[in-house]
């Protein structure tokens, strides 16, 4: 994934809870989705040295963290699919045996909005089958499980839905980052995302519903 390229204005301050005016027709957050948006927004907020460590690409370009975390074969949840390792060494939560560690994580390099969008609906307690390496995999994932909300449906997001982009409109998804928060002002409004590999870091911003390049939102599904 490309770093983000819109206009896009970062955040100051902001309450992590959904905000909705009157009138709204707006369909009530799911515990799965608050459950999934929060694991985003701590890693964004956490004052953890580790985690805040991990936030930022280190030694070249795509050298990450949550590559490594589900390319790491450490995680009994494994994809091979990264590629090598690419310097930096650094704790994380894994499943080993099927306990939960604190293990070192081995970073790899890859575009990687996709990884950390996984790693949210992953230890927010979604399913996450069928997601992988690429942004496209969310909207595939929604059409499979019926959560997915289309550009022109008139749905507003709700907090954990993956917001998908097409930056070009060629039918190419290029990012994926997570709903955290809403504000609604007439029947769509202003919504801050959490997503990796934007400006090659995590980062939290804000952008109007159905903005320029947001081709649909997947909402996160039971296992």
């Amino acid at each position: 994934m490309r770093s983000i390229r819109m206009a896009l204005v970062t955040a100051l301050t902001v309450a992590v809870g959904l905000f909705v005016g009157p009138g709204a027709a707006h369909a009530a957050d799911t515990q799965l989705g608050i459950d999934v948006g929060n694991i985003a927004w701590e890693q964004f907020t956490s004052t953890n040295e580790d985690v805040a460590y991990r936030l930022k690409e280190r030694t070249s370009g795509n050298c990450n963290f949550y590559t490594g975390f589900w390319a790491d074969p450490k995680n009994d949840r494994y994809d091979g699919s990264g590629t090598g390792t690419c310097g930096p060494v650094s704790p994380g939560y894994m499943y080993r045996d099927g306990s939960k560690t604190w293990d070192d994580v081995k970073w790899r390099a890859r575009a990687w909005c996709a990884d950390f969008a996984k790693f949210a609906f992953y230890w927010g307690g979604a399913k996450y089958t069928g997601l992988n390496a690429l942004a496209s995999s969310f909207r595939t994932y929604g059409i499979n499980n019926g959560t997915w909300h289309a550009r022109g449906s008139g749905y507003i997001p709700r907090k954990g839905d993956a917001a998908v982009y097409d930056w070009e409109g060629d039918g190419v998804i290029d990012h994926v980052a997570i709903v955290t928060s809403y504000y609604d002002t007439t029947t769509d409004g202003d919504h801050y995302v959490v997503g990796g590999n934007q400006s090659n870091a995590v980062t939290h911003v804000l952008h109007g519903n159905w903005a320029s390049g947001i081709v649909g939102y997947t909402s996160p599904a039971n296992k």
